[in-house]
């Protein structure tokens, strides 16, 4: 080989090893990390019963992107302040980031906007509307209540609804509610609201007690938690004789899913809470590592009954962690 080739051949490598530096530097310079991220996931329920498909999808997530994740229930229902002493919390001890799922969207607005200074916040589920952009993975809850509604309807009119309030600090219950009543409009049907206390044994006897006394035909309940305390009360007061309504509602929890098996519920919207918790976590450690720009996530819902409660794509929303 001749000196002048030796230097073109040599030249040759050079380039390509340089080439493949710059294309890897990340891989090569940055020092890899190790160690998981640490994220707490703070709730608006005192606990995981109601969001165990969201569970599921977290505990995923966190497994697939190295993330050690403290869940973190409430002392009392929707208690706003309790939740932003412990975003205050863990923001101070350091936390990577931060999910939550705000109790009042209008008392968490100034505690995320100063958390947000320090860490990344993600909200799920609920929201709050921040100076800056707040990344927010949830369904398109004005739609999912207008679905319901359209259910109902297709069901009949002429009937006298109460509708269940509470939480309605909620973002994405007054956007439910918002839905149904635009699903509502223009229908033959009477409307009355209870308002449904937070405590699950206070909800399950408020509702109780506005079962046994008003002449209220269906029901309609705006998160799981209420759902399944209305739905409770109906099948103790039909065992007993009193009463039968038809019930519809939009959440999950376990004990919702039976009873919509056994009929005492008719209809509810299920989000896709799976999907939810395992976005909210890959959201969180692109954030982290700025890699994503911050923006609403948006995941799929289903209105499911007795009848279609075991198709397969329902299956998936009801039971996400049955193989």
């Amino acid at each position: 080989m001749t000196r002048n080739k030796v230097r073109v051949f040599v030249t040759i490598l050079i380039v390509f090893i340089v080439s493949i530096i710059i294309l890897n530097k990340d891989q090569i310079f940055k020092k890899e990390n190790k160690e998981p991220y640490q994220v707490s996931v703070i709730c608006r329920s005192t606990s995981t019963e109601s969001s165990t498909s969201i569970k599921h999808g977290i505990n995923q997530a966190a497994r697939d992107f190295n993330v050690d994740v403290s869940f973190i229930t409430l002392m009392n229902e929707n208690d706003s302040n309790e939740q932003i002493s412990l975003l205050e919390r863990e923001v101070k001890n350091g936390v990577d980031a931060v999910i939550i799922t705000p109790a009042n969207s209008e008392h968490l607005t100034k505690p995320i906007e100063e958390a947000q200074k320090s860490v990344p916040i993600i909200a799920m589920q609920s929201t709050v509307n921040t100076k800056k952009v707040l990344p927010y993975i949830s369904s398109d809850n004005f739609e999912l209540g207008n679905a319901l509604a359209k259910e109902i309807v297709k069901n009949g009119e002429n009937k006298r609804i109460a509708i269940l309030r509470n939480s309605m600090e909620c973002s994405n219950i007054e956007k439910r509610h918002l839905g149904i009543l635009q699903g509502l409009n223009n229908t033959h049907n009477m409307i009355e609201y209870w308002d449904i206390p937070s405590d699950p044994q206070d909800a399950y006897q408020t509702a109780k007690r506005r079962l046994s006394t008003s002449s209220a035909d269906t029901l309609i309940a705006l998160d799981g938690a209420v759902l399944e305390a209305a739905a409770k009360a109906e099948k103790d007061l039909i065992n007993e004789g009193k009463r039968q309504v038809m019930i519809y509602g939009i959440g999950r929890t376990n004990s919702v899913v039976s009873l919509l098996e056994e009929n005492i519920i008719n209809s509810i919207g299920v989000e896709n809470e799976y999907n939810m918790g395992y976005l909210s976590i890959q959201t969180a450690v692109k954030t982290i590592n700025k890699k994503t720009d911050a923006r609403n996530i948006s995941v799929n819902f289903a209105i499911v009954t007795p009848e279609n409660m075991y198709d397969p794509e329902n299956q998936r929303l009801l039971f996400p962690f049955v193989k």
